[in-house]
């Protein structure tokens, strides 16, 4: 078999694969502590579930943006969509069955940019929606941002949100400065 034949073929399996399924599969894997899910502060298997709809986004849909609704009964409501325009048009079999429950517990979605940032479009949302979200989980390529909504703090100003942004990759250690610190601790302790 030639290596674009095998490529063709992979591609094939790609968009038949049911990245929806593998989303929803990899969420209920999460564990539900006390019954409450964090999404402000996400656990690594918070974080799995995180990066499985940065790998769909990227691997399966080949950098449409996907976001995720998850409601107050932790079901989840996916879509996909441009880099600017997400909706649910095309996707309305998300909405067969149960109803939305408000307060949505967290809207996540990807940035094909790779940059996980707050666009112009995303505060609107956020503003319009802040009576019924509780929070919001933007995911760049390894980088998530959460903002929580969800905070009654009087000190924080109108449209001031608690955010994390967290970053993966690897660190490496300076051999100069190892070196250094180990001259230095030789030097203290002469």
């Amino acid at each position: 078999m030639k290596m674009k034949e095998i490529k063709t073929e992979n591609e094939t399996e790609m968009n038949e694969y049911d990245w929806k399924c593998h989303i929803r599969e990899v969420f209920t894997d999460m564990p539900n502590t006390e019954g409450r899910l964090n999404f402000f502060s996400p656990c690594a298997k918070t974080e799995v579930f995180l990066t499985s709809i940065w790998k769909m986004s990227t691997d399966v849909l080949k950098g449409k943006e996907i976001q995720v609704l998850i409601d107050n009964r932790n079901d989840l409501y996916i879509s996909s969509g441009s880099a600017s325009f997400l909706s649910f048009t095309g996707h309305e079999d998300e909405f067969e069955g149960n109803k939305i429950q408000l307060p949505i517990r967290c809207w996540i979605h990807t940035r094909p940019s790779g940059e996980a940032n707050v666009s112009a479009t995303d505060w609107k949302i956020v503003r319009s929606w802040r009576p019924i979200m509780k929070s919001v989980i933007v995911l760049g390529d390894n980088q998530y941002l959460t903002l929580n909504m969800d905070n009654d703090n009087d000190r924080l100003e109108a449209h001031t949100f608690q955010a994390k942004k967290v970053y993966y990759g690897l660190l490496t250690e300076d051999v100069k400065s190892v070196m250094d610190v180990d001259v230095y601790v030789d030097e203290l302790e002469e």
